[in-house]
């Protein structure tokens, strides 16, 4: 499963965002096996991040548990905003609509 985090930071909230992602960057359980961040100066929202997080198969429930837990520490910061979504592999994509390559 692959999943997207899109969160905002507020300009003025950029030290104390970093200062928390030192705090829980690293603690990746197994089951995560890869955490890109990317992120795009979003006019005036702040900081506007994209994170994907590529998991087992299977461990569905684990990973959002998971990613939920280490996204928590961040809701303290005033401005600051977040959404996850679940993400289909292109191939899954087309089985839904009973396709595929």
């Amino acid at each position: 499963m692959i999943f997207m985090v899109t969160q905002w930071i507020p300009y003025n909230k950029t030290d104390e965002w970093l200062n928390i992602f030192k705090e829980v960057q690293g603690k990746l359980p197994a089951f995560i096996k890869k955490w890109q961040i990317f992120a795009i100066v979003d006019e005036d929202r702040g900081i506007k991040g994209y994170n994907l997080i590529m998991t087992e198969k299977g461990s569905v429930d684990e990973a959002m548990l998971e990613i939920s837990k280490l996204i928590a520490p961040f809701w303290k910061i005033e401005g600051w905003a977040m959404k996850i979504e679940p993400l289909f592999a292109i191939k899954d994509a087309l089985k839904v609509i009973g396709k595929s390559l």
